[in-house]
């Protein structure tokens, strides 16, 4: 009885279309995705000897009979389950047809003003390349009924939280951001975020959570800093480096150095469910940094206390970025739905100047290209977010050039996921 359930479950994760019968195609999807090496059956010979009624397809009874003579197959029942696992991941994205493109310009998290303004400046450098041009047209949707949200520091006035600057500005920026990467999801659109700084990707972790709150969510942060301080532990108040912490509801009270004010404590209390579950949006091991190359102790404690694996630039250059890219994704094989989250300032500081807080020893533009190209091509990957581009800091005029070339990169990606659908948005 297991047995069969196990098929019958797979039959139904295999049968992408609904129309309750498996073709071609669709087996020979199945066999790449088995994938056991011993395995000396194609999914033409799958189909004809699963095929009892010679009707040139597959009935959920003819499929029962999968592991009947398995000499050429040869998987076993864990291998199936590994398949169901599998199939179950890729199902959760499957719904998404297009990308929609999510600005949060919000500044005020981060220590200097600007960081809004890169938004503005890629998407003008977007229009004169006409080749990006094109391709945004086929494939970048609009979103329906909903507003971009907006908080900058030149209109912000002095902040009376010190151990989270502007938290009550911030923390309306980030509901608003929750609904819109919420929304987007739910019309069946992949969320291409462009924000100011990095304090409102936590309002993107929610936003997800919102839109998928059965599934586990793994998180790829890419970034010279571990943004997992709370304002217990901050020794700047700046809430651009926060956002981990709101997600993974982390106060980390034994590293605490603060003492912040009730409003402060209600509003941080607010934001940690932001997600609207009582479980924290993430758990710890369902986090992987790449990059991350400054610190301070409180937040080493956390990555040491709960085992965060941090893929170092030295790593990354010694392996290669694919390698990097596959331990990221290996370390979340176990998760339903994978976020992307990519700080400039995880690029070198000699070639990236415009973002508030530069960090010698970072990735060059090519290595970040190809770990974003080879992450996004996973289809569990439901969002992709780019933050920190502050062209008031760009002394050496590169951001416009470096961004552009690593959105390109990331556009050609999704276009590729999504090239049976982009003809829609184009119409």
């Amino acid at each position: 009885l297991g047995t069969h359930q196990l098929l019958r479950d797979l039959f139904h994760l295999v049968d992408t279309d609904g129309n309750g019968w498996l073709n071609h195609d669709e087996l020979s999807a199945m066999v790449s995705l088995l994938g056991t090496p011993e395995a000396s059956i194609d999914s033409q010979e799958l189909l004809e000897r699963l095929d009892r009624d010679g009707n040139a397809k597959i009935s959920v009874d003819e499929f029962l009979n999968l592991l009947e003579d398995n000499t050429r197959l040869k998987c076993s029942l864990a291998d199936l389950k590994r398949l169901k696992k599998r199939l179950a991941q890729i199902s959760s994205t499957a719904g998404l047809n297009g990308v929609s493109l999510v600005e949060v310009d919000c500044d005020l998290g981060a220590g200097q003003p600007g960081a809004g303004a890169g938004i503005e400046m890629l998407k003008r450098a977007i229009e004169h390349q006409q080749d990006l041009q094109k391709m945004s047209a086929g494939l970048i949707a609009e979103i329906r009924g909903e507003q971009a949200p907006t908080a900058h520091a030149a209109s912000a006035g002095q902040s009376t939280t010190p151990h989270a600057r502007h938290i009550k500005t911030i923390a309306g920026v980030m509901h608003d951001a929750a609904n819109l990467v919420c929304t987007t999801l739910q019309q069946q659109c992949f969320p291409l975020v462009l924000s100011g700084d990095h304090s409102t990707a936590a309002s993107t972790i929610a936003g997800i959570r919102r839109a998928h709150p059965q599934s586990r969510l793994g998180v790829i942060w890419i970034d010279a800093h571990a943004d997992i301080h709370s304002p217990f532990t901050t020794p700047s108040g700046n809430m651009h480096g926060m956002p981990l912490a709101i997600a993974c509801g982390h106060d980390n009270l034994s590293e605490a150095r603060n003492d912040p004010d009730p409003v402060t404590r209600k509003l941080w209390k607010d934001l940690k469910q932001l997600h609207g579950l009582e479980s924290a949006a993430i758990d710890f091991r369902d986090l992987i940094y790449v990059g991350v190359r400054d610190t301070e102790a409180a937040e080493d404690a956390t990555l040491a206390n709960h085992a965060i694996p941090v893929i170092s630039i030295e790593e990354v250059r010694r392996d290669g970025s694919i390698n990097a890219a596959n331990r990221c994704l290996s370390h979340l094989g176990d998760v339903d739905l994978i976020y992307v989250s990519f700080d400039v300032d995880a690029l070198d500081s000699t070639i990236c100047k415009g973002t508030g807080t530069p960090v010698p020893g970072g990735l060059w533009a090519n290595e970040a290209i190809l770990l974003l190209r080879k992450l996004l091509s996973d289809p569990r990957v439901c969002c992709w977010e780019i933050c920190e581009i502050n062209p008031h800091l760009d002394e050496l005029t590169t951001m416009a050039e470096l961004s552009l070339g690593i959105f390109r990169a990331g556009l050609e990606v999704l276009g590729e996921r999504f090239s049976s659908t982009s003809s829609s948005h184009a119409s």
